[in-house]
């Protein structure tokens, strides 16, 4: 069991090939002064292994693909849009 913690610990979202898309909306929310909102992301991603934060990453990294030929103003509209229609 000890084994499968130390893996499961050391499995981040930062080495996955998609981490990147994530990670430009951390950048996105830091450039717009969403600095808690970044935070609680990066350590979601830092705990890629539990089930509800890969979830989280793998919706945000969706929609990056989605809106990825948008600019930077258009991505963060469309998120709060998204976020606004989900509540």
């Amino acid at each position: 069991m000890g084994i499968n913690q130390n893996n499961q610990e050391s499995e981040t979202f930062t080495n996955n090939p998609l981490a990147p898309l994530f990670f430009e909306y951390v950048d996105i929310l830091k450039a717009h002064h969403f600095h808690k909102e970044a935070e609680d992301l990066v350590e979601a991603s830092e705990q890629y292994h539990l089930p509800e934060n890969r979830i989280i990453v793998t919706k945000i990294v969706m929609e990056m693909q989605r809106v990825a030929i948008l600019d930077e103003k258009d991505k963060l509209q469309v998120f709060m849009e998204r976020e606004r229609s989900l509540r």
